[in-house]
């Protein structure tokens, strides 16, 4: 195999590469080792890969990253490919990085937003890309910051002097059977629909997790204030 040349992001964006105006922009080629890792399900990248995203967001994979390929059902593959699809690899091992990780740099639902434009970007149809994006949705793993504050007078939703931060989470779910119970509906609303936009598939994956704090705040972080908790309201 050549040797494939690849520039760190903030090279690239000295040399003037950008996002194009439909989407977003590879930087480099995905290399997976060792030579037929596919077969174990279980590959590690051979150097670093970017995507600049739309929006001018960079996104780095980085060498001797982990990845499974995408994570379909055996039962979805049928209709979705294989899931070292090539035209799938470049969003997936983007997601495995950024998901996967121990100290999340970026919101859980920004990170599966990336995941769904890099598909596009990858040529894979819309049909196919709003598919895998509701899988990640509601089975990728998840996290939210919540924060604490006082409540200010001013409204009802305001919080000031924030007290408390905590990060919850929400492993992943991919292979159980409620959560293919869950995809095969939404393949059908998705098969039954015309074309469906990033809302419309988050609204159609909330229609299965009705409850999900995390689908609910795609933002990334929930505000609660303290008018229930055991301290003094501050002076008005």
């Amino acid at each position: 195999m050549k040797p494939i040349l690849v520039l760190p992001l903030a090279l690239a964006c000295a040399f003037g590469v950008s996002p194009a105006a439909a989407g977003g922009q590879f930087i480099g080629s995905v290399v997976l080792t060792p030579a037929g890792c596919e077969s174990l399900d279980e590959c590690m990248l051979g150097q670093d890969f970017g995507y600049l995203d739309k929006r001018g967001v960079g996104w780095q994979a980085k060498k001797d990253d982990k990845t499974d390929g995408a994570s379909i059902p055996k039962w979805a593959q049928m209709f979705a490919g294989d899931p070292w699809t090539p035209d799938y690899l470049k969003a997936a091992v983007l997601h495995d990085h950024y998901s996967k990780s121990v100290r999340p740099v970026r919101g859980w639902y920004e990170t599966q937003r990336m995941f769904y434009e890099a598909l596009l970007d990858s040529g894979v149809s819309t049909k196919k890309a709003a598919m895998l994006f509701s899988g990640v949705l509601i089975g990728s793993g998840k996290w939210i910051v919540k924060m604490k504050g006082r409540k200010c007078p001013i409204g009802d939703v305001c919080v000031t002097n924030v007290v408390e931060l905590s990060t919850e989470t929400e492993n992943p779910s991919f292979g159980e059977p409620d959560y293919e119970a869950s995809l095969k509906r939404l393949q059908a609303a998705i098969d039954a629909a015309g074309e469906l936009d990033e809302d419309a598939i988050r609204a159609l994956a909330l229609d299965e997790r009705p409850d999900s704090q995390y689908l609910k705040h795609p933002g990334g972080i929930i505000k609660v204030d303290l008018e229930q908790w055991p301290f003094a309201t501050p002076e008005q």
